[in-house]
């Protein structure tokens, strides 16, 4: 897939939109962490690699931060399955 885009600048940033065909392709949104690398005058951003530490210290710390579908809990049996 390839496409064209226009930098911007925001402060004493460069920004580069990524447009939504390339982010789901590439399986990153807003907040995600990409890495960036530069070989010549070629840019490849591909989706960073993070460690399970680096996931859990992103993570919210106390269940009420979870922000859980719990809504199913109290939904009465809809086939033959029994609690």
């Amino acid at each position: 897939m390839s496409c064209t885009a226009v930098l911007r600048q925001s402060g004493g940033s460069i920004i580069l939109s990524i447009p939504k065909a390339i982010a789901s392709t590439l399986a990153v949104e807003a907040g995600s962490i990409v890495e960036l690398m530069v070989e010549g005058r070629t840019l490849t951003v591909s989706p960073a690699r993070r460690s399970l530490a680096d996931r859990l210290a992103a993570s919210p710390a106390t269940p009420s931060a979870w922000n859980r579908d719990e809504a199913w809990l109290e939904d009465e049996p809809a086939g033959r399955e029994s609690l």
